[in-house]
């Protein structure tokens, strides 16, 4: 669930401040499924980012992903499945 009072915009302006900075990202595929990955925000555009996971996979996500908690970025190396 969204966080309320927060709009797309915001969340947006959150991702582009991220770019090219080392990420742990937990991504929630849905009926209890999730995987966190590492890798690096590699672009924005208007209604989509790309990042480039450390295993040289490229994954596009949408901002909604990151505004509805489809996918959360996590703090430093503390990451666990």
């Amino acid at each position: 669930m969204r966080e309320i009072g927060k709009g797309i915009d915001e969340t947006k302006s959150q991702v582009k401040k991220l770019v090219g900075v080392p990420l742990v990202v937990k991504i929630n595929s849905g009926r209890g499924k999730s995987s966190v990955v590492r890798g690096t925000i590699a672009g924005v555009f208007p209604a989509v980012f790309t990042m480039k996971l450390d295993s040289g996979e490229i994954r596009t996500f949408s901002y909604s992903d990151v505004h509805t908690r489809g996918v959360l970025f996590l703090k430093g190396d503390s990451a666990t499945d």
